[in-house]
């Protein structure tokens, strides 16, 4: 198996018949379900405890269970496991976005519509938004609906697990499903400080539904891909997401390249900024275009356990190799002797390629840029990935019995695609461009800027 799956399962789960859970749970129903979810962890997981020892584990569980109390609704309890995954500082072990007992809230418009930009913290108003609201440009936000702002966004970053950089992208990304969660509504009443320290207050009337809320903050929901040419000298192409069908994915590649070919590219840019993973496979299929090189993805080490047998099963996968193992051992699948990929093309783009990294390239879009940085098949640019190459893998649903929460673990660890690494971070860019404020306040791109620029 060579999938490396995602932190966001965005299906949202709108278009299923699933039924809802209850909308209160007492204190030992609650308690109950965070106790199921410790025992499939403990069972399930490769190494739940290698960012925090099991006695603080077993403390910081301790003392959410005795916050809890004699009832507590749903929502509130989400955000009670948002906490309590953290604890494992594994980012893909969350709750699922999208609980199936929110699909008819899902759909309302109470969600914050717009995309704010986020730096050290601090959330500020983009230039574009802050001119529909005849506001300042990167006026910072202060309150919510009388809620201090840097106060909730701090309270947010603790219920997300992974690398500083990760959580507080994800966080920002994620602020309107959290706004949500803490029953913030619409209207949304913003205060706000502007840079010479001048306050004001704006407010927006209206929400949207929780998929174009989203969309906003992750484009891939709308468009899994792009490509365009910028200045008639860089083929660009956005991978937002490795999820999806290979053979859609081949037909876009296709009309990719066949229009860089004929307008003569000779630089080809490919942007991961916005890709959270998915499958490897994609990524194997984009490698077919533009190298003949030998590679692997490294040696994984995967947790047998019956939860995940249940899953392939469930899924009609029953000829799996994990299957073939017996229940609390280890089985090491993949090597570290480069291969040829799994698809073959007789021509591949000859030109200079670059991969574009940053915060948000996670999973399989982190393994993705590894294998790019070990064999050598581009130059990357950018900021430092979202993940660090040795983590954790394999997502799966835990589905507790009295809530119906679904909670994503996970059950191997990739050793990343250099098998000789000893010490663990994330994928350092080639040429380090990190954005600053007011480039996020003015929606630039220092990354493509500098490339239209030196490319000739």
């Amino acid at each position: 198996m060579n999938v490396k799956n995602w932190i966001f399962l965005l299906t949202l789960l709108l278009g299923t018949n699933i039924s809802r859970g209850q909308s209160t749970l007492s204190r030992r129903q609650a308690i109950a379900d965070i106790d199921e979810y410790t025992r499939t962890l403990q069972a399930s997981h490769y190494a739940p405890f290698m960012h925090v020892s099991q006695k603080d584990y077993n403390a910081g569980i301790d003392k959410i269970k005795r916050s809890i109390g004699d009832s507590i609704h749903t929502r509130d309890l989400v955000w009670t496991f948002y906490r309590i995954t953290a604890l494992l500082g594994d980012a893909h072990s969350t709750p699922q976005l999208g609980q199936p007992f929110f699909r008819d809230e899902m759909k309302k418009d109470q969600f914050f519509p717009y995309k704010l930009a986020q730096d050290k913290h601090r959330i500020y108003i983009p230039a574009k938004l802050a001119a529909d609201l005849g506001i300042p440009a990167g006026a910072e936000i202060t309150d919510i609906n009388g809620r201090k702002m840097d106060a909730l966004y701090e309270e947010i970053l603790s219920g997300m697990a992974g690398l500083p950089s990760f959580r507080e992208e994800a966080s920002s990304r994620l602020l309107s499903y959290f706004l949500f969660l803490k029953g913030i509504q619409p209207p949304f009443v913003l205060s706000y400080k502007d840079n010479k320290g001048l306050t004001g207050s704006t407010v927006i009337s209206a929400g949207v539904p929780f998929r174009q809320a989203l969309a906003a903050t992750m484009p891939h929901i709308a468009q899994p891909y792009t490509y365009r040419l910028l200045n008639s000298k860089l083929g660009y192409i956005d991978v937002r997401s490795l999820s999806g069908n290979v053979n859609a994915f081949r037909t876009f590649l296709d009309s990719c390249f066949h229009e860089f070919k004929t307008a003569g590219i000779r630089h080809l840019a490919i942007d991961l900024r916005q890709n959270s993973g998915g499958n490897t496979l994609l990524a194997d299929l984009l490698f077919s275009y533009i190298t003949h090189k030998k590679y692997s993805w490294g040696r994984k080490s995967w947790k047998i356990s019956q939860p995940y047998k249940d899953m392939l099963i469930a899924g009609g996968d029953t000829t799996d190799s994990y299957l073939q193992h017996a229940n609390g051992t280890v089985w090491e699948s993949e090597d570290c002797i480069p291969k040829e990929g799994p698809f073959k093309r007789d021509t591949v783009f000859d030109g200079k390629v670059y991969f574009i990294t940053g915060a948000f390239t996670f999973s399989s879009a982190m393994a993705m840029a590894d294998v790019v940085k070990v064999y050598g098949l581009g130059t990357i640019l950018g900021e430092p990935t979202g993940e660090n190459v040795i983590d954790f893998g394999e997502a799966f649903p835990i589905v507790l019995p009295n809530s119906g929460i679904r909670i994503q673990s996970t059950t191997s660890l990739s050793h990343g695609a250099d098998c000789n690494r000893t010490k663990n971070g994330p994928v350092l860019p080639d040429v380090a461009m990190k954005p600053q404020l007011q480039d996020k306040v003015g929606d630039k791109d220092p990354v493509l800027e500098y490339l239209i620029k030196t490319v000739h």
